[in-house]
């Protein structure tokens, strides 16, 4: 971990100038590919910023499918900002969100072993198939997308007996 990386750090609703940011951050994890058959864009109005002195050091955003339904779109953290809890306190919010707007399933995609078994573990996200990448994004070591999906409200009733 960088020295100069902070542990205090604030989440804040992403802003237009945050986008040249994100888009650094999304190139240290190989999903800069924006847009393409992957990710055919960003609806960046769903979107959150983890901000140390100002700077963006993370990212996460979702997009709604439906009255009661959403995806993930993407979360990175900067490598120097890792072990933190950032990524944390963006999946925490972007779920909040979601849930005041009455948001029920969320569905992630991930190709991480790591990151799988995190959202598994920390917010009760259920495997539920695969899906094939179109072309390189993310790891270009792993071919698939792991489809994950979790119940917000079961998981807001589950925090809240911890």
């Amino acid at each position: 971990m960088n020295s100069k990386i902070k542990r205090e750090f604030a989440i804040e609703k992403a802003q237009e100038e945050d986008r040249k940011d994100i888009f650094r951050l999304l190139k240290q994890a190989n999903m800069h590919y924006i847009p393409s058959e992957e990710m055919p864009g960003l609806t960046f109005e769903n979107y959150f910023v983890a901000k140390v002195d100002g700077n963006v050091v993370g990212f996460s955003g979702y997009k709604t499918l439906s009255e009661y339904e959403a995806k993930t779109e993407l979360m990175v953290v900067d490598k120097q900002a890792r072990g933190l809890g950032i990524g944390y306190a963006l999946q925490v919010r972007r779920m909040e969100d979601m849930l005041n707007k009455r948001i029920r399933m969320l569905t992630t995609n991930s190709d991480l072993t790591e990151s799988i078994l995190w959202y598994k573990k920390h917010f009760g996200y259920k495997e539920v198939g695969k899906l094939k990448k179109v072309h390189e994004f993310g790891d270009p070591h792993i071919d698939e997308w792991t489809t994950l999906k979790v119940d917000l409200t079961k998981w807001n009733e589950e925090r809240k007996r911890r």
